[in-house]
């Protein structure tokens, strides 16, 4: 018989804001005649194609939904300008012609991205530590949709000793910051060099990653010379 099969989506995870989404319904009809193609963003029908219609396009408006007709068919659906308000769950639902009727929907999730207005901030660290010395502090990544994965490394190496902060939305009720709190013990092996280099990195999906780093100096106790009737000898002070 000719069945339907092999219906599948390709949905871009992330797109930055004010670009082209283009998402693609793949099918496999086996011979058989194509009914429609159909798009829903969330339970929401906006797009529809049937080749036997006239015109085979159509296109139901959802706000902040722009169709790029000149470049959507049967099996690719393209979006562009795309704004926040886009993102969400995505399906495709294909249906085979008569005698069969073969119906399949297939979902994918898209995400559209705005990036941070700048590099993620490192707060609260000073320029000298001693070792045994608590250091503490906090990285910030402001205003972006979704809020930023941050992470904190020591000397190139990822750090566990975090302190962690709920995200907080921004005023527009959109856009959101995120917090990373370090708290850690500083030991000897931290100073290799006399030198400790803190870094913080922000990233979102795989289009997005800023890092800043922070040099941190040893603090070692000052020697002072001391005369006795013996010699002279070195006093610690802190």
């Amino acid at each position: 018989c000719f069945c339907l099969k092999d219906v599948r989506v390709s949905v871009p995870a992330a797109i930055l804001r004010e670009g082209t989404a283009t998402l693609f319904c793949h099918f496999d009809l086996e011979g058989d005649s194509l009914y429609s193609v159909k798009w829903y963003k969330g339970r929401r029908e906006f797009y529809r194609f049937t080749p036997k219609e006239d015109p085979a396009m159509k296109i139901f408006p959802i706000f902040g939904l722009d169709v790029d007709q000149g470049k959507s068919n049967a099996t690719q659906l393209t979006l562009r300008h795309v704004q926040l308000s886009v993102s969400g769950r995505y399906s495709c639902e294909v249906s085979a012609d008569a005698p069969s009727f073969h119906t399949a929907l297939v979902s994918g999730d898209l995400d559209v991205v705005e990036t941070p207005r700048g590099r993620p901030v490192i707060s609260g660290i000073r320029h000298r530590y001693r070792t045994e010395e608590t250091l503490g502090g906090n990285c910030s990544s402001t205003w972006s949709k979704p809020a930023a994965k941050l992470t904190w490394f020591i000397n190139g190496n990822p750090v566990e000793n975090l302190v962690l902060y709920p995200v907080i939305k921004e005023t527009d009720g959109e856009r959101e910051t995120s917090y990373l709190g370090l708290k850690m013990v500083i030991k000897p092996h931290h100073f290799p060099h006399g030198r400790l280099k803190i870094r913080c990195s922000a990233s979102i999906h795989d289009i997005y990653y800023q890092s800043t780093e922070k040099s941190v100096e040893e603090e070692r106790p000052r020697g002072l010379l001391h005369g006795t009737g013996a010699g002279i000898h070195y006093v610690h002070t802190p």
